[in-house]
């Protein structure tokens, strides 16, 4: 029979709020709101049998200790070292006999008690050591996770535990999963959000949770996390009242990743999309986490925030030696193991006297695309995956670590049903596998004698409405097919592209900011893009594409990946593309199946060695990961 306790880690001694535990929430301390919903599930009504306060011998939590025991008898105190949080842990599990526990901590009052439940229920029938969210993204709910008392003991005796790892009790089982039994479950889709912050640790946070507590219906102990959510996104000002607070490692991820890049109605959202990638890829390979910062665009933010990822955004004016302080200030503060940076050429130049603080203060630093010397000699690691000018003082060969090429773009993700490198079968889990081994876009694809339809994408922002010369070209050449066109979040020119589609009598519909985009690649027979992510997308699906440079250094890059992968057409730059030139190479394409079959191939080396990037990024970064240092 296990005996199953919860062990909650509070102590009066917080830096940024000193003895939060006893202040007042909703009439209440807030140490009560923790241990009013974890008694709510002692047997019979739920899976624990005791429930267990471990806090230190340090005199300022005796307030603390005297409230818990006075208000409840039934909670076991435990008192051990102010900084050896796993002795604590360890003295709770040898004087109550417990065979496995969940580990709670004080500071979170709306613990989600379901999650806990089934946190302990994944850790019975898989085996596993400890069972947590699945890592990479980012959880309304903190604090919470579940641990055999025999892998922690083991824990205590490793060779490998730092101090950190004391201090932060279960850290170092994540981080070796080849010694250690690592699971997980999934978490309900709509807890996975960077922008909500159910911790206190500052008196903001517990302005926001006086606000919130008022809002919920009933009795807030009772409260679910779904619900809570509900309430939050129909009051947004609340959300805001704590959203500066900062952010906490969950400490269930081998190691936190950061990530800078920006997009918008100027720039595209690609360079934010090929880190969101990167993020899943690591996530799903390495158990790796991941934090964004942004610039303050409202498309950015809400892709990031989309995409469940914790996320930290900066006043548009930021500049450079400000943005790169916050970077490294950060980098303490998350613990992260390095930083990804994904500019463009513009923001690559501006930064390129900054970068060196980040190796000053041994932050790890991936470049991820564009090139650009004399920056890109300061990165311990470069993706570049994208084709590009040739940069004056840009040499691949020259630096050790420079991954250069279209093989390792990183395509659209699809998950199956297991996890890798855990060592047990998650309760339920994912891994990353390319769009070429999925439903999403398969490696090889029918070329139609005839072209029946047309996908027209050119890219997030695109300010010179290129779909509307796009539009008129295929008017131009009387296409009667279906023309199916997608605006990116930050295009200006909606109701102009839509009434164009009407005029000119094309059948076919605009949809907007779409989150099916290699459904709508795979159905279509021919597409045109202005170059950037979408393009690499279509011709990684077999799609055939034409290409409308949107800026001279686009034309460049365009021009160059035509002539070398094959797999699409450079029209030209979108200041002299005329509509007679998009019908011209309609009906070219039209006539010469052949041709349309021979691009179809050439797109197979896109994202071809994507599988390597995991194992490039962890032999950078992975060996400070496994001492538990950056």
């Amino acid at each position: 029979m296990h005996k199953t306790v919860a062990i909650v880690q509070a102590r009066m001694g917080s830096t940024r709020l000193p003895g939060k535990m006893l202040r007042r929430l909703a009439g209440r301390p807030l140490i009560d709101h923790v241990l009013a919903r974890l008694t709510a599930s002692i047997q019979p009504k739920g899976p624990l049998d005791a429930i267990v306060l471990a806090t230190s011998t340090a005199p300022d939590n005796d307030p603390l200790v005297d409230h818990v025991a006075k208000r409840w008898p039934e909670i076991v105190i435990v008192r051990g070292s102010e900084d050896d949080v796993l002795a604590r842990f360890v003295t709770a599990l040898r004087q109550i006999g417990a065979t496995q526990f969940v580990r709670a901590t004080g500071d979170c009052p709306l613990i989600n008690t379901d999650a806990m439940a089934q946190m302990l229920t994944a850790l019975e029938t898989t085996g596993a050591d400890v069972i947590n969210y699945q890592p990479g993204y980012e959880y309304v709910d903190k604090g919470l996770e579940a641990v055999t008392a025999a892998a922690l003991l083991r824990v205590a005796e490793d060779p490998q535990l730092t101090a950190r790892d004391r201090e932060h009790v279960t850290s170092l089982l994540y981080r070796h999963p080849d010694r250690y039994r690592v699971g997980y479950i999934a978490s309900d889709p709509v807890l996975r959000r960077g922008d909500i912050r159910l911790t206190v640790d500052t008196a903001d946070d517990l302005r926001f949770f006086e606000t919130l507590l008022a809002l919920l219906p009933g009795d807030p102990q009772h409260a679910r996390l779904p619900d809570v959510v509900k309430v939050l996104d129909q009051h947004p000002e609340v959300i805001a009242i704590n959203a500066s607070s900062g952010r906490k490692s969950t400490r269930h991820e081998r190691a936190r990743l950061g990530y800078r890049c920006d997009g918008g109605a100027a720039l595209g959202l690609g360079h934010v999309v090929g880190c969101l990638r990167l993020a899943k890829l690591l996530a799903r390979e390495l158990g790796w986490g991941s934090e964004f910062v942004v610039r303050d665009d409202p498309a950015t933010v809400a892709l990031v925030k989309q995409a469940g990822f914790a996320m930290e955004v900066l006043s548009a004016d930021t500049p450079p030696e400000r943005d790169i302080a916050r970077l490294i200030h950060k980098a303490e503060e998350s613990d992260w193991a390095g930083v990804v940076v994904n500019f463009c050429k513009d923001d690559l130049e501006r930064y390129s006297e900054s970068f060196g603080g980040l190796k000053t203060a041994r932050v790890p630093l991936i470049f991820m695309d564009n090139p650009l010397p004399p920056s890109y000699r300061l990165g311990d690691l470069l993706l570049n995956a994208l084709p590009h000018p040739d940069y004056a003082g840009y040499d691949p060969q020259a630096h050790p670590r420079c991954y250069d090429g279209l093989e390792y773009f990183i395509l659209e993700d699809v998950f199956s049903s297991s996890q890798r490198g855990s060592g047990v079968p998650a309760a339920t889990g994912t891994e990353f596998t390319s769009c070429r081994g999925g439903d999403a876009a398969p490696t090889t694809r029918k070329v139609a004698e005839t072209v029946q339809r047309i996908l027209v994408a050119m890219g997030g922002g695109d300010l010179a409405n290129l779909t509307g010369l796009v539009i008129q070209g295929l008017a131009a050449a009387q296409f009667t097919g279906e023309v199916d066109v997608v605006l990116g979040a930050a295009c200006p020119h909606r109701a102009t592209v839509e009434k164009l589609l009407t005029s000119t009598g094309l059948r076919g519909a605009v949809a907007v900011n779409v989150t099916d985009m290699p459904a709508r690649i795979r159905r279509a027979d021919l597409g045109f893009s202005a170059l950037g992510l979408t393009t690499y997308e279509m011709a990684g699906s077999g799609l055939p594409v034409g290409i409308i440079a949107g800026s001279e250094l686009n034309a460049g890059v365009a021009r160059q990946y035509a002539e070398k992968y094959r797999a699409a057409d450079y029209l030209g730059h979108g200041a002299q593309v005329q509509p007679r030139d998009v019908a011209a190479w309609l009906r070219r394409m039209e006539a010469d199946v052949d041709r349309r079959r021979a691009m179809s191939a050439a797109g197979k080396h896109i994202g071809a060695r994507v599988a390597e990037i995991p194992g490039l990024v962890e032999a950078v970064i992975g060996q400070a990961v496994q001492c538990g240092v950056r």
